[in-house]
């Protein structure tokens, strides 16, 4: 299980605390916790993602895991969880001009695409 945080001034901040205390609830055993250090995408980038994937999903008939699934495929990537940040933004610069190119789907800016979701 990965669960993604932040460390600052010594102190441990979990980004989704519920979901952290709702699995922990339910183990018994004896575990280990490895901290790694991540250039990956960001959670502002990672919700971009995930609503340029819902749109074009909507608009041509996928669900959402066949529309990443689909853009993986396209773009010959084996997965978007070890891209960094830069690699990430590229990708999303790549899906855009994509989508309006050859599929003629307008993606909005980060802005306007989650403000109407």
């Amino acid at each position: 299980m990965r669960f993604p945080c932040k460390i600052e001034y010594g102190k441990l901040k979990i980004l989704n605390r519920s979901e952290f205390d709702d699995v922990i609830s339910k183990l018994n055993g004896e575990y280990y916790i490895e901290l790694k250090e991540t250039g990956v995408r960001s959670s502002q980038q990672n919700n971009y993602y995930w609503g340029i994937v819902n749109l074009l999903a909507d608009d041509l008939g996928y669900t959402d895991r066949e529309m990443h699934d689909a853009i993986k495929e396209h773009f010959e990537i084996k997965s978007t969880k070890v891209l960094t940040k830069k690699e990430f933004a590229q990708l999303i610069e790549r899906i855009i001009r994509w989508s309006a190119i050859d599929l003629g789907v307008v993606i909005p800016d980060s802005k306007t695409l989650l403000q109407s979701s």
